[in-house]
């Protein structure tokens, strides 16, 4: 899979916690970003460019597992358009894309990513956002 180049860009990672509260609050001071990243459920509550989502697809389609979660996430696989990466693809969700694992570990030279969100941060890193 391709990644397109992001160098440079101004994005905004935006989880399930405070960081969806900070980002709301910088869009009231006009702050602008390039792209917004979701995890899991937030392309259902916020409009995001990509929604970085590391559980295969059937956690939410065809069990409870994910609690509360579970409802929005079915939503979010229909509504949402944009790139969804994940550890694998599901034909239900068309445009689940898998996240490129080997190159992150290969460029990082590292294999731990406890969950969800430092895969984002990683993406990002390969992708060269950092400065």
């Amino acid at each position: 899979m391709k990644i397109p180049e992001l160098k440079g860009k101004h994005v905004a990672i935006i989880a399930m916690g405070e960081s969806q509260l900070d980002y709301h609050l910088s869009k009231i001071y006009s702050n602008k970003y390039d792209e917004v990243w979701g995890i899991n459920c937030m392309g259902e509550i916020t409009k995001c460019d990509r929604i970085f989502m590391l559980d295969p697809a059937s956690r939410f389609l065809d069990t409870d597992d994910a609690g509360s979660q579970t409802g929005i996430m079915k939503t979010m696989f229909k509504n949402y358009k944009g790139p969804i990466y994940s550890c694998e693809l599901d034909e239900r969700v068309p445009n689940i894309e898998v996240y490129p694992i080997e190159e992150v570990v290969q460029y990082a030279d590292c294999a731990y990513l406890n969950n969800t969100v430092p895969f984002a941060f990683a993406y990002a890193f390969i992708k060269k956002l950092h400065k």
